[in-house]
């Protein structure tokens, strides 16, 4: 057994990213052969804190930085140090700055204590990235031509910089020297916006490279430090997609959002000499830099079949579905195998005996064909609901999953591993025939590269057999329980519920008839308008039939007529009965109403910078993907203002600064029997402008979820309050019918805890940072997020 210290956290921008890989590193790495001995978050001043294990599970940082700073205790440096000492090795999982430019590393090697990754010199070269420029134009290697400004240059110098940058080249790149690759990333399309750009980021940044707007293919390379050198993997060649515009670049949101907007080649569409040579680079950056036990190579591959290397990234990224883990299951590699190795190079190098048993997942369990994709607005949370749920399944003991893609067009796929880690339907379908296409290509270029990593049979446990397509009865025939991982549509209305049962076969969650009213907002409020006497409350709202023709009169006769219902100036539109994210805008005025019957009937895919007045025009919406006959308004509820504040050093959970409603909005899970359902801890969701964002909803290390909502001194909400609304979401849930599992979104006063329902989930998102598993954590005893899944399955099978 090897015991390891898991740290995260710190300064960087990046610190919600290293709080996704540390937690998809724990859920896979732990187990015979590896004890997580000491977790240790880094805060933004690089304070260190032993945090429990549940804390991995929030969504971002500052979900708990503000109960550190109150409630927790920094290590001293001789506390830190002892932490560390207890563990055989340390796992530094931090991305930017404090992470991967030397300075943890110069740390643990004050401390003396063996760690994984590339030293502390070295790091400091690497990961700046005119530093690592100059050290590859050293020794000939091709790197993207740059020019830096730094912090000793006046405004005047800076600017000429600019002016005098690449003569010729129109776009400019500009990005900081030490810093992330996908984080204040910006292309001027002139010298103007450059000298704009340049001015903005100097205000965070003391050095900023300045490049030339690249043309060509982007790939990425992991290479893993194997018995005899460096080994690079299977790249990845990357595909951007929905581009408004050429300055669109793989930026922070296309890197980590579930979207259709980037698709991942692997292996990439190219000849056998074109991917030894992108390997050949990344190897030859790895040597020459001396880098240790894994890194990512990005790069820029040439028109004329040169490859320039453009990040040197010491610690890639580990979240659920990245680089590493596409690249290694080309090999037949699964998380826990390739983290392995990892951790085994780093052994290796520091002289300590790494136990050869494998972690391969228990075969022995009770199949459940895992379901997830579809064709609604919310496939893509859905391709990340399930493929975290056949991961997590993949350990358990009780059941044997096996990841299925609802298509578009109704087929299913039998998905292989590789092809399972994507962002979207689109992109995992396209995996799929990819990889028929591709498989003997697939298969040369493994055979080398597990010859030379020297891998046994034991490191490799996962089939690399292709993906099959099949029929919807096919898939029917194959399987007596389904875990249903759809949202929205026919997942989630009862459709398939009731094809399952007419198949005999068992599922997870609420059956056809309750699926159904759930899945109807308007109906849901009828019932839930019942319980008015019980504290359980509705939002006031109205069910108005979409216009095929606008004209302005119409438009503000309907937009009275709602606000005459509603009681209010403002309202929230949505489907009547898509999931919980597509199509909802908040509305101010006629002009928004008309703007939204403008974009349903075009047939809109996602609105973004569309003009409405309670929507910041940075904020992205997708869209019904088919046009609704029915949409809901219903009141705008204004809450308490609650956020988390950086206040001279420490987080501050600032409360009710501008507005103090006695209402906040919470998410809460449910889950039982028919008729006995129980409630969890609510969370209070978080929203920056005022309604939840996609990305604060789905995407991990953005969102902020409190669980549970905190009393004083950290926040308000009265003693009694949380125990009063896990009692009237439980009725809830019980009145609607829900079974098995879901979630209930509503506002609940503070003080006295009545509850205003907006919404019942029955296929609420499981994604790797939801807030089911917060809950679950957060109950007496913890509930592990596995531990969730298989009750969840137990109840689907004793139903």
């Amino acid at each position: 057994m090897v015991d390891v210290a898991l740290l995260l956290g710190g300064p960087s921008e990046e610190r919600g990213i290293s709080l996704n890989s540390a937690r998809s590193v724990a859920d896979h790495l732990e187990g015979r052969v590896v004890d997580l001995k000491e977790i240790i978050f880094f805060d933004r001043q690089v304070r260190p804190y032993a945090i429990p294990r549940g804390l991995l599970y929030c969504n971002t940082p500052s979900d708990f930085d503000f109960k550190l700073a109150h409630e927790g205790r920094p290590l001293t440096d001789e506390e830190l140090v002892a932490r560390l000492r207890n563990a055989d090795l340390v796992f530094p999982v931090m991305h930017g700055a404090f992470g991967e430019d030397g300075q943890v590393q110069a740390l643990l090697e004050r401390a003396g204590v063996p760690y994984v990754g590339t030293g502390a010199e070295a790091c400091a070269t690497a990961f700046d990235k005119y530093r690592a420029k100059q050290a590859l134009d050293a020794v000939g290697i091709g790197a993207v031509p740059s020019v830096l400004v730094d912090a000793e240059m006046s405004d005047v110098e800076a600017e000429q910089v600019v002016a005098e940058a690449f003569p010729g080249v129109d776009k400019l790149v500009l990005k900081p020297a030490a810093g992330g690759s996908s984080i204040d990333v910006f292309v001027a399309r002139d010298r103007g916006a450059a000298a704009d750009i340049l001015r903005t980021l100097r205000k965070r940044h003391d050095r900023i490279v300045i490049q030339p707007r690249m043309t060509g293919v982007e790939v990425t390379t992991i290479v893993l430090d194997g018995p005899d050198g460096p080994v690079a993997l299977v790249p990845v060649e990357i595909e951007l997609q929905n581009r408004a515009n050429d300055d669109e670049i793989f930026d922070y949101r296309r890197k980590y959002l579930a979207s259709n907007d980037s698709h991942y080649h692997c292996p990439p569409p190219r000849d056998d000499a074109t991917i030894a040579a992108i390997q050949g680079v990344a190897e030859a950056v790895f040597s020459e830099l001396g880098l240790r036990d894994f890194a990512r190579i990005d790069a820029w591959l040439q028109p004329d079949g040169s490859v320039l290397v453009s990040d040197v990234n010491p610690i890639s990224g580990m979240e659920q579905n990245s680089f590493l883990f596409i690249q290694a299951a080309q090999l037949g590699m699964a998380h826990a195998d390739v983290l392995r190795e990892v951790l085994k190079a780093a052994a290796r190098r520091v002289g300590l005996e790494f136990p050869e048993t494998s972690d391969a997942a228990a075969q022995g369990g009770q199949p459940v064909a895992v379901l997830f994709g579809g064709a609604t607005a919310e496939r893509q949370v859905s391709v990340l609901s399930g493929t975290n749920v056949w991961l997590k399944l993949a350990r358990s003991e009780k059941y044997a999953p096996v990841p299925y893609l609802l298509a578009p067009d109704g087929s299913v796929w039998q998905v292989s591993y590789s092809t399972a880690l994507r962002h979207s339907v689109e992109e995992v379908v396209y995996a799929c025939r990819d990889g028929l296409r591709l498989e003997e290509r697939r298969s040369r270029l493994a055979e080398r590269i597990i010859e030379r990593l020297q891998l046994p049979e034991r490191a490799r446990s996962v089939s690399v057999a292709p993906p099959v397509q099949l029929s919807m009865e096919e898939f029917l025939e194959r399987h007596d329980l389904v875990f249903i991982a759809l949202h929205g549509g026919a997942g989630e209305n009862g459709t398939l519920q009731e094809l399952l049962d007419r198949h005999g076969i068992r599922y997870n969650g609420s059956g056809p008839e309750a699926s159904r009213l759930c899945a109807d907002k308007y109906e849901t409020g009828k019932v839930v308008a019942t319980l008015e006497s019980e504290g359980i409350h509705t939002a006031r709202r109205i069910r108005v039939d979409v216009p095929e023709v606008v004209n302005a009169a119409a438009v503000e006769a309907l937009w009275h007529d709602i606000i005459t219902e509603c009681t209010d100036t403002r309202v929230v539109v949505k489907p009547l009965d898509d999931g919980c994210s597509a199509g909802i805008v908040p509305l101010g005025n006629a002009a928004d109403l008309g703007r939204y019957f403008e974009l349903i009937n075009a047939g809109a895919r996602r609105i973004k910078d569309a003009g409405f007045s309670l929507l910041s025009p940075d904020q992205l919406v997708e869209m019904p993907t088919n046009r609704p006959q029915h949409l809901l308004f219903e009141d705008y509820i204004d809450t308490d203002d609650v956020r988390v504040e950086d206040h001279s050093g420490a987080a501050e959970l600032v409360w009710g600064r501008d507005r103090d409603t006695g209402w906040i909005e919470v998410t809460v899970g449910v889950i039982g029997p028919k008729g006995a359902m129980v409630a969890m801890n609510p969370s209070i969701t978080v929203a920056s402008a005022g309604i939840l964002s996609l990305e604060e909803k789905f995407m991990g290390g953005t969102g902020i979820n409190i669980t549970p909502p905190p009393g004083p001194p950290l926040g308000r909400v009265e003693p009694g309050a949380v125990e009063a609304v896990r009692a009237r979401i439980a009725r809830t849930a019980n009145v609607l019918g829900m079974e098995g599992y879901g979630r209930i979104d509503a506002f609940m006063h503070h003080k006295t805890g009545e509850i205003i329902v907006i919404e019942a989930n029955s296929l609420p998102g499981l994604t790797p940072a939801t807030v089911f598993y917060h809950q679950g954590l957060a109950e007496e005893p913890p509930v592990p997020p596995r531990q969730i899944l298989e009750r969840i399955l137990d109840l689907a099978t004793h139903s």
